[in-house]
């Protein structure tokens, strides 16, 4: 168990750079004014990235050294990401949207946040 948690942090962490990177593109060109302008869409994809940046170095590090903290705010960021995707598909049903593209964060997020969620996993972590 301890393996996966680990692996968990790895990916969060990831999940932070992927994100500091996606911001430099988006804003390298000049796409970032288009998302804020988007409406509820792009405020809360700006608000998601706010979140990681600042949720998830904690959450990565803390869930590493298998602290409880770590795991709450991993668990945290998991349902919201969850979240995220399944209201986005809900919402933006529209032929564009690729059902595809979205398995693979609804289903990562959900295996994650039963993992983080399971009791086993709350003994472990101190």
């Amino acid at each position: 168990m301890k393996i996966l948690l680990k692996i968990v942090a790895v990916i969060v962490g990831l999940a932070v750079l992927r994100t500091v990177l996606m911001i430099f593109q988006f804003a390298s060109t000049s796409r970032l004014a288009a998302l804020i302008g988007s409406g509820a869409f792009g405020v809360t994809t700006i608000a998601a990235w706010c979140l990681i940046l600042v949720a998830g170095p904690v959450a990565s590090v803390q869930l590493w050294r298998l602290r409880r903290i770590g795991l709450y705010v991993a668990a945290s960021l998991c349902a919201f990401a969850l979240l995220y995707y399944l209201v986005g598909y809900a919402a933006n049903r529209g032929p564009e949207l690729r059902l595809a593209s979205l398995v693979v964060p609804i289903l990562g997020n959900s295996v994650a946040l039963a993992l983080l969620l399971s009791p086993y996993t709350r003994r472990v972590c101190s």
